[in-house]
């Protein structure tokens, strides 16, 4: 007797998640790139804290961007979702025909 597979279950129909950690951790390595290079180029002890500065204020940035990310990302899908539902459970209204009323032919 032969087993036929399971068919492998379908992901549950969901929108597109709108935060992707690998654009936080890319945008980071490029300020860290940036910051070594600030550093290595630096002769004074004045390039290398203004570099560390700039580093730091980058840091804060990308870290604040990811998290307003992160902590939209359920309210973003949600509402997707739900503007997509809404588009798919309003049905296409039949077209308003108009009759114009006929005269009568009969003679009073």
């Amino acid at each position: 007797m032969a087993v036929s597979p399971r068919p492998s279950p379908q992901p549950p129909e969901f929108p597109f998640w709108p935060f992707n950690c690998l654009t936080l951790y890319t945008q980071v390595m490029r300020d860290f790139g940036g910051y070594a290079e600030a550093v290595t180029r630096s002769n004074d002890a004045m390039d290398t804290v203004r570099a560390e500065a700039d580093f730091g204020a980058k840091l804060f940035a990308d870290l604040a961007k990811g998290y307003y990310d992160l902590a939209l990302a359920p309210w973003t899908a949600m509402a997707a979702a739900m503007a997509e539902q809404a588009q798919a459970d309003v049905a296409p209204e039949a077209p308003v025909v108009k009759v114009q009323p006929r005269m009568s032919r009969a003679r009073h």
